[in-house]
């Protein structure tokens, strides 16, 4: 029977081999201790799908954001808006909500990115003021996205959550069969 260590190294082995550095020990045992709480199942997944995107053998934090945009697309609720998609909800509750109803929002990082620029404020923008103010707003939100992945990763390193949590799953929760559609 393989320990779960065992299939990590075969799963990171394949990949290194086909990166022509199937010899470096050293760096595929840092490999598999940085990578060793994520499930070998979503390991496997995104080492295919980095196989298939990357020209290098890619980083440890490479591997771990193919982790994360493969959960992203099992579930819908875990995956970062790009900011198109942030503004284009933005401006949709305040076309829905206005400044009389409470707007929901899909993540805490457009909430923040919103509370940073003031909703009152987005409610009031002119035609000719919504460019300046998606800029200003994209960029609360890209630090509200940096700043909810770099506190991700310190608690990941800290072990106040599992591997599994860091890259979207929740505890004991098993990877989803991803479908492809054709």
């Amino acid at each position: 029977m393989t320990s779960t260590a065992d299939k990590r190294i075969q799963i990171l082995a394949t990949m290194f081999a086909a990166y022509d550095k199937a010899n470096n020990d050293k760096q595929l045992a840092a490999y598999s201790m940085a990578l060793k709480d994520i499930p070998e199942e979503l390991l496997m997944k995104a080492c295919h799908k980095l196989l298939l995107e990357n020209k290098f053998l890619p980083a440890i934090a490479e591997i771990v954001q193919a982790c994360r945009s493969l959960v992203g697309c099992i579930d819908e609720n875990k995956r970062e808006r790009t900011w198109a998609e942030a503004w284009k909800e933005i401006m949709e509750q305040v076309r829905i909500c206005g400044l009389y109803e409470k707007p929901k929002w899909s993540t805490p990082e457009i909430a923040a990115a919103v509370k940073s620029y003031g909703y009152t404020d987005l409610c009031s923008l002119q035609k000719d003021e919504q460019q300046t103010a998606s800029a200003q707003c994209r960029r609360f939100y890209e630090d509200a996205c940096k700043k909810k992945n770099e506190t991700d990763v310190n608690n990941f390193v800290l072990k106040r959550i599992t591997g599994a949590e860091m890259i979207g799953l929740l505890p004991g929760e098993k990877m989803k069969q991803i479908q492809v559609v054709k």
